[in-house]
């Protein structure tokens, strides 16, 4: 009779004591199951955060680093000693191209040689046209006469020159005889200038009774 009692007392006890093992049991695996990893399951929210904190730090020093890139200053060149600014005058574009030139190279521009004087006959050579004097005309009609005129130098000495003869140092033309008075003509250039006339001009002589 004991003996019944003491089993059925117990009975509840040992029957509490397993329900609280298999709860415990239960409470145990469930971490378990978590920490493997079951498909499709998410993190906890302080894992997250700690995730999302490390990925705003990298990117942050990734940020920095790019700055400290761009903002460091490029290493001063030497550029030396400075120089006066150039001085131009008319000489200093003499060798630039004409923009509306070719390429082709132009030919250089050869001096025209100096006008050789025509070797001709020249009477009164010796004298200059300044010491030479008009004295007399001879203007016939007769064929086979040309028309001539005299000349007398400074020193006395006299000579005839005919129409379309040069003479004097100067080399002038006796271009044409008339009855009181003959045409010159310069035909050289630097004979004009000396004689204060023109290439081709001319000039009356006019004879004077004295």
């Amino acid at each position: 009779m004991s003996d019944r009692r003491r089993v059925g007392a117990a009975g509840p006890v040992l029957l509490a004591v397993a329900l609280a093992g298999a709860g415990a049991c239960g409470e145990e695996e469930l971490p378990a199951t978590s920490q493997r990893g079951v498909p499709g399951g998410k993190k906890g929210g302080a894992a997250k955060k700690k995730d999302e904190a490390k990925a705003g730090s990298r990117r942050q020093a990734r940020a920095s680093a790019a700055a400290g890139a761009e903002a460091e200053p490029e290493p001063e060149v030497d550029q030396g000693p400075k120089r006066p600014p150039p001085t131009l005058d008319a000489t200093s574009f003499v060798r630039r191209r004409d923009p509306f030139q070719g390429f082709v190279a132009a030919e250089p521009v050869q001096p025209e040689p100096d006008p050789i004087r025509a070797e001709r006959k020249v009477e009164l050579r010796q004298y200059s046209f300044e010491d030479l004097k008009l004295v007399a005309i001879v203007n016939t009609r007769r064929a086979g006469v040309r028309p001539r005129a005299l000349f007398v130098a400074g020193d006395g000495y006299s000579g005839a020159v005919q129409q379309g003869q040069y003479f004097s140092s100067a080399e002038v033309l006796l271009a044409a005889v008339n009855r009181d008075y003959v045409e010159i003509e310069v035909v050289d250039e630097e004979l004009a200038a000396s004689l204060a006339m023109q290439r081709g001009e001319r000039r009356a002589l006019y004879l004077r009774n004295e």
